[in-house]
């Protein structure tokens, strides 16, 4: 019997599912359980008070989700962490220095030259989580700081860490999560990469837009991924991690095309998928990404950075910003507030004079179990308004193109230069 903690619950214990399954309320009610029940490959979490939702999973404390972390000293080379991250399929270590905590990451390791050097010279400290911290910090600061683990830290020493990996499976627990399409989850527009391109250029972009999944065309077409694990594992004589060499130099393989390198057999689904099944194929292959595909084009990429975004708290601004007439749906609200907040935070950041930032939400038309929405988003700067609007029947699709921070930053930056003279004096009133 398997056993796990969270705050509305002590303990889980988790039993099969059958169409007629024992009455374990008074159990429940008694020793304050919670029931994980399986069916279909899903686990839906029942607690005395109903079933496991959202809102609590984010309540829930790290400690109940943690895993074995990889710690390694600060003095050893690239190398040897090379072939621990390799014999681990690992993408971080954690390196503990002192009272802080730092990692180096597949990522990172793209950046070396020698790897004869000391991790200290490329790891980055990182966040330190504490046994009650809860999931939607973690989840918050993983997607900040763009990592895969956090460090969960108990009197100074690292005792333990919470993963992406470990959040989404708790994500598939929550019943409610099994009606999302994996197109409402997707980035949008990933970065591609021509076949005929080099290595050495693939590696560069993944270092400058903070990425590790690349999808691979041919004349447009997908025909492959390169991921940096890929790159990282091509740099450097697989013999000489497997002996644990030191090797000055990366190999010559950066020249080499990514066709070479890359990985013909692509993971794909359709944007009409369910979330929760892609997202638990991903988990079961042990994989970290899938490319939604559609009719010969690409419409997304999925990896677990997407997933985690649900458990995520909220942007926090220094102005107003606020959403009104978000669905009831509590995954579509939650990636439209999302996505709303951070793109307020980025054109916070790329426009000072942005007083406050409000988008209204409301529903056109109603087809079956689908809505149509309009949003509108108002932003007030330098004592004007600028309005934007938009519709579609998906919320946060709607979100990634209104709240679309080029976009705006383009109008904004032309709308803001402008003299009051000639801005349009029959803008909408808002109320």
């Amino acid at each position: 019997m398997n056993l796990y903690k969270t705050n509305t619950a002590p303990f889980i214990f988790s039993c099969p599912y059958t169409e007629r399954p024992f009455n374990f309320r008074l159990l429940m009610c008694k020793l304050d359980l919670s029931i994980i029940i399986i069916k279909d490959g899903f686990q839906f979490i029942l607690t005395s008070h109903g079933w496991f939702d959202l809102k609590s999973l984010k309540a829930s404390r790290v400690d109940g989700f943690k895993s074995k972390p990889i710690i390694v000293s600060s003095t050893s080379s690239i190398s040897e962490v090379m072939g621990i991250l390799k014999n681990n399929n690992a993408y971080e270590v954690f390196i503990q220095d002192e009272d802080k905590v730092g990692i180096i990451t597949i990522r990172e390791i793209l950046k070396a030259s020698d790897i004869s050097m000391k991790v200290s010279s490329l790891m980055f400290y990182v966040p330190k989580l504490s046994p009650d911290d809860t999931i939607g910090k973690a989840a918050k600061l993983m997607n900040d700081y763009r990592l895969r683990a956090l460090p969960i830290v108990s009197e100074g020493t690292i005792e333990s860490a919470v993963t992406t990996r470990s959040l989404c499976r708790a994500l598939l627990s929550i019943r409610s999560f099994r009606s999302i399409k994996i197109g409402k989850t997707m980035t949008r527009k990933p970065i591609t990469l021509d076949k005929k391109e080099s290595v050495s250029k693939a590696r560069n972009i993944m270092l400058k837009n903070g990425i590790d999944h690349l999808p691979v065309l041919d004349s447009g077409m997908l025909c492959g991924i390169i991921t940096s694990n890929h790159i990282v594992l091509s740099m450097f004589p697989r013999e000489g991690l497997e002996r644990g060499a030191f090797v000055s130099k990366p190999s010559s393989h950066l020249d080499i095309k990514v066709s070479g390198l890359m990985d013909s057999n692509v993971l794909v689904c359709d944007p009409k998928e369910r979330a929760a099944a892609v997202l638990k194929k991903m988990i079961e292959h042990e994989k970290t990404y899938y490319i939604v595909h559609h009719w010969r084009e690409i419409q997304g990429i999925v990896t677990y950075r997407d997933f985690v975004f649900f458990l995520a708290e909220p942007e926090k601004l220094d102005i107003p910003a606020y959403i009104i007439g978000l669905p009831d749906d509590p995954f579509e609200a939650q990636l439209a507030r999302i996505k709303f907040m951070r793109n307020a935070k980025a054109l916070r950041k790329s426009f000072p004079k942005i007083e406050e930032i409000r988008s209204i939400i409301k529903t056109k038309d109603v087809s079956g179990s689908r809505c149509r929405y309009e949003v509108n988003v108002l932003i007030r700067a330098a004592g004007e308004r600028y309005i934007y609007s938009q519709e579609g029947w998906e919320l946060p699709s709607i979100f990634d193109l209104i709240t679309d921070k080029d976009l705006i930053t383009d109008k904004m930056m032309r709308l803001l230069t402008k003299k009051r003279k000639k801005w349009r004096r029959n803008v909408r009133k808002f109320p």
